[in-house]
């Protein structure tokens, strides 16, 4: 399987501690201290999950205009979702007349992204598909709420998209050369984690220590798993592309992995927490850091809770 393009969208509206600083009364460095975060994108009036979707396929469908027509697959990722209905998929199949295509959201909280690769691979090895688009989207602010002591400071908005193939193609960034995926609900406070009620409340966080342990657990042994079933030591990964919920975890990560700051990939400091799109949204913007033949590896952690990875290279 290769990822034949990929791309993001970020809003243009910008949060900074200094506005969160005046809701809360704590100071703005605060914040960055906690989780590393200067500043956080939120989605304009109008926008929602379902455009941020198709904003961050745009620049993808024009790059690949030509093959458009023969997508056969969408899966959307996203827990914020706008329309239960009419989802993230949906909207971006409708959006660009993806007319052969099958077409569902999945969710595992922040690791959505993982499940969708392993899902997309498992289409692929059974014949039932053969270009696969991937849209990650969470519009946080619609749920979250910037007065919440707890977790309101990390939430940012942005998506993702991946074109993946099943066939090789030598102007493609990148092989996936493994993915794996895991659900965790049975350990720590599992669905209690972090949750998202409409019916009750909105985006919270209630037990953030658990969040915090278990996360780093979970990427740590995600990563782990997947080198030693590659034949890998850390020091082969040029760059270690994490969920970006908070500096200090992925920091934690990185550091029990015996990685080096410069194998660190992070944009946490500009965009907080964008939920399923956060390790593509990284990827995207460090892809240019890999020479040909250099591996990426991307963790993931979900609260609900769940994790995976996905070993890839670049070409």
């Amino acid at each position: 399987m290769q990822i034949l393009d990929l791309a993001s969208y970020l809003p243009e509206n910008i949060v900074d501690n200094q506005r969160l600083s005046e809701l809360s009364g704590r100071d703005a460095e605060f914040f960055l201290r906690r989780t590393g975060i200067h500043e956080r994108r939120r989605a304009a009036s109008g926008e929602n999950t379902n455009t941020l979707a198709i904003s961050a396929v745009r620049s993808l469908a024009a790059r690949n205009l030509a093959c458009l027509p023969e997508i056969d697959l969408v899966i959307g990722c996203s827990y914020t979702s706008w329309d239960l209905i009419g989802t993230v998929a949906h909207a971006v199949q409708r959006e660009y007349g993806l007319r052969q295509a099958r077409a569902f959201t999945l969710s595992s909280a922040c690791s959505s992204v993982a499940n969708a690769m392993e899902v997309a691979a498992a289409f692929f090895d059974a014949g039932r598909s053969q270009l696969a688009l991937i849209v990650a989207a969470d519009h946080n602010s619609l749920y979250s709420d910037d007065s919440d002591q707890r977790s309101g400071h990390l939430w940012g908005d942005g998506a993702a998209a991946m074109l993946l193939g099943s066939a090789a193609a030598p102007a493609a960034p990148f092989v996936v050369r493994d993915v794996w995926t895991a659900g965790l609900g049975h350990v720590g406070m599992g669905p209690e984690g972090v949750s998202l009620r409409p019916s009750e409340q909105g985006l919270v966080m209630p037990n953030g220590k658990d969040v915090f342990i278990q996360a780093c657990e979970g990427m740590e042994a995600a990563a782990r798993l997947l080198l030693e079933r590659n034949g890998l030591q850390s020091r082969d990964v040029r760059l270690l592309v994490p969920h970006q919920a908070n500096q200090r975890i992925m920091d934690h990560v990185a550091g029990r992995l015996d990685m080096n700051p410069e194998q660190l990939a992070s944009s946490i400091a500009h965009y907080g927490n964008t939920g399923c799109a956060s390790a593509i949204i990284t990827l995207v913007q460090h892809q240019q850091q890999l020479a040909p033949g250099e591996l990426a590896l991307v963790v993931t952690f979900g609260g609900g809770y769940s994790a995976g990875a996905a070993l890839l290279q670049k070409q």
